[in-house]
């Protein structure tokens, strides 16, 4: 098995530990005492791109909210980040990929398995499939001590019928290659000239420092690979919502849905309300984007802390 590369900076601690047999980043804010018993930890699972770092300060924010006493951890998906360069890609068998959706859905419960201690008491941030994934983690390992699952604008039903899906879907099924080439091609200019690029398509917005450096994986065409095949993965298997089994979850889950989000629209949110009129079920009103952690890390953060406080300090 492949040693992991771990690197510390203050209290945020980041890690490459092979899970499912890729090396995975792994950020830590903050760490778990294995012998405490009450252990209490927020786990971040993110959309696609799954590159935790563009969660950095969303992380920092709830770390501090909690006064640093609430472990922040969040894990990319596997395949999303570039690894060191004194480490290579694995070869991984097709059949049982790590890099479908299925296949990152198994990556969290090794994930969860191998590092996180049976006793600890779990606070669940999922974002877009982020909150797919943790709603499959919820049913394949119930003896988790969930105490809250936050889904924030949850891609869990019918993603490529969305309109953001529409368009998506058959760019996913037919020019996938091209995104990858594209990717390989820029892969070749210096690093300089990469961030450089980045800098000048976000010069209007106010994006924070993690998101930009982020961005750098996605001149990598393996990890473009990865990214594109899973989001293809989504756009054919989430379909219609399996309200069933997702009913006996309710009482531990929070909807956070967007009021002008095309990958999962107004509709969704009044279709899931009179699904589960007993669920907590609630509407942004404050015009955060999907992609929140671009402009509004630090607002959402609070936000959740205010919400979520209550159910960890008691």
């Amino acid at each position: 098995m492949m040693s992991s590369k771990t690197l510390t900076c203050s209290y945020m601690k980041s890690d490459f530990p092979v899970i499912s047999g890729v090396p995975t980043h792994v950020l830590k804010y903050g760490q778990l005492d294995n012998s405490n018993s009450k252990n209490t930890l927020f786990l971040i699972i993110p959309g696609n791109p799954g590159i935790i770092t563009f969660y950095e300060e969303f992380m920092d924010t709830l770390y501090a909210a909690s006064n640093q006493t609430i472990p922040v951890w969040g894990i990319s998906h596997a395949g999303h980040v570039s690894i060191p360069h004194d480490i290579k890609w694995p070869k991984i068998d097709k059949v049982h990929s790590p890099y479908t959706l299925q296949g990152q859905i198994e990556h969290k419960i090794s994930f969860v398995r191998e590092h996180i201690p049976q006793h600890t008491k779990l606070i669940l941030i999922g974002h877009s499939i982020g909150c797919y994934i943790i709603t499959e983690l919820m049913k394949c390992l119930p003896e988790l001590h969930v105490l809250k699952a936050l889904l924030m604008f949850p891609t869990i039903e019918r993603i490529g019928s969305s309109p953001s899906g529409r368009l998506a879907t058959p760019l996913l099924q037919y020019l996938r290659w091209i995104s990858v080439g594209f990717s390989y091609v820029l892969s070749y200019i210096p690093q300089q000239a990469k961030r450089t690029l980045i800098d000048w398509y976000f010069a209007k917005c106010n994006i924070p420092e993690c998101a930009l450096r982020s961005c750098l994986n996605l001149f990598d065409p393996v990890c473009v690979d990865k990214i594109t095949y899973m989001a293809k993965h989504e756009m054919l298997e989430v379909l219609d919502l399996d309200s069933v089994s997702l009913k006996p979850l309710i009482p531990r889950l929070i909807f956070y849905f967007g009021a002008n989000d095309h990958w999962c629209p107004v509709s969704y949110f009044e279709s899931t309300r009179k699904l589960f009129p007993e669920g907590d079920i609630r509407l942004c009103n404050q015009g955060y984007e999907h992609a929140f952690v671009l402009e509004s890390s630090v607002d959402c953060a609070n936000m959740v802390w205010e919400w979520l406080k209550d159910d960890i300090l008691n």
